[in-house]
């Protein structure tokens, strides 16, 4: 959300290296928590889930910067991103 290309930079590197820093400890903390006879069918289903978000994230940005502003798109992923922890802690009431 910072102006000019330099904010466009600096905000793919943040992007980088939290998808770098997240990624391999979020699947170490999935295959840790999954039953072996389970793990690849868990694994499968993340990693489909990532890449959706690979490439939808970068559509969904786009589609909101053409319509608004770059400002914009970072800001409706931002709010997206922010509301996953919520809904998955709110299933995780649920089944418990």
């Amino acid at each position: 959300m910072l102006p000019g290309l330099a904010g466009v930079l600096l905000g793919a590197a943040l992007i980088g290296v939290g998808t770098g820093l997240i990624t391999p400890l979020g699947f170490a903390a999935l295959a840790a928590s999954t039953p072996p006879e389970r793990l690849g069918q868990t694994m499968g289903a993340a990693e489909l889930g990532r890449e959706l978000g690979d490439a939808g994230g970068p559509l969904l940005v786009a589609r909101v910067a053409a319509t608004a502003s770059l400002t914009y798109g970072y800001g409706v992923l931002a709010v997206l991103l922010a509301c996953g922890p919520m809904v998955a802690a709110g299933l995780v009431r649920r089944r418990g």
